[in-house]
């Protein structure tokens, strides 16, 4: 990977310097440290980094060399729902597609041989000449999921989640209120929409329910398909 990274470097010197770039040598420092780690990085990211190396180029700079790298072919920008845009590297003839935790943001990187051919046979058969693609697998991490026989509150869930209702917090009220609207314990819900700030929307029993944070906060839920 160092031989790898250090091609990588020449390149772009090569690039800038031929195309009369002003600021060639500080580009390549930015993109040394970019290369630095293999994780998807944001500007901030990247920025702190720099600093720690002892160059304190500013946030705008750090940000202008990443679109520079992503126009030259050395990096690409990743925008995932719910994040800011990150940036990785582009290394050449390689290709790979993301899985994202929905819950602690984390990215992990895949590579399937079977769904880049799928997805080359599907073009075919319609005729398409693919370019480039991304697929993202939004869900929840190994360590973010839950365990068999775990609990967590309906306010905690992630939009996509099937959940099974498995009881209540809060007084009589709140579960007779609950009771009303359907969410029985032992029913079935899937979560269609919660951002942590507004009500969690769930589809139950064939309808859709919006509930404010305070009484999702009181459903105590678990995974679907759990005993």
């Amino acid at each position: 990977m160092k031989q790898l990274h250090q091609r990588e470097k020449q390149d772009l010197a090569r690039i800038l310097t031929q195309n009369g770039h002003k600021n060639a040598q500080d580009m390549v420092a930015v993109l040394d440290a970019f290369l630095s780690s293999e994780s998807h990085q944001g500007v901030e990211e990247l920025h702190r980094r720099l600093k720690t190396r002892g160059l304190n180029f500013s946030r705008e700079f750090v940000r202008e060399a990443l679109d520079l790298f992503c126009r030259l072919g050395f990096a690409q920008a990743k925008s995932f729902e719910g994040q800011e845009v990150h940036y990785e590297h582009r290394h050449l003839g390689q290709h790979h597609d993301h899985m994202i935790c929905t819950r602690c943001g984390r990215v992990e990187e895949f590579i399937n041989s079977q769904i880049e051919e799928l997805q080359f046979c599907a073009a075919s058969e319609k005729g398409f000449v693919p370019l480039d693609h991304q697929m993202v697998i939004y869900g929840l991490c190994r360590e973010c999921a839950l365990q068999p026989g775990q609990e967590m509150t309906l306010g905690q869930a992630q939009r996509g989640e099937r959940l099974v209702v498995c009881g209540y917090s809060g007084g009589s009220e709140s579960a007779r209120r609950l009771t009303d609207m359907g969410l029985n314990p032992g029913v079935e819900i899937e979560v269609l929409g919660s951002n942590g700030h507004g009500p969690v929307v769930v589809a139950c029993r064939g309808s859709r329910l919006a509930l404010g944070r305070g009484f999702s906060d009181k459903v105590k839920v678990k995974p679907a398909g759990q005993n």
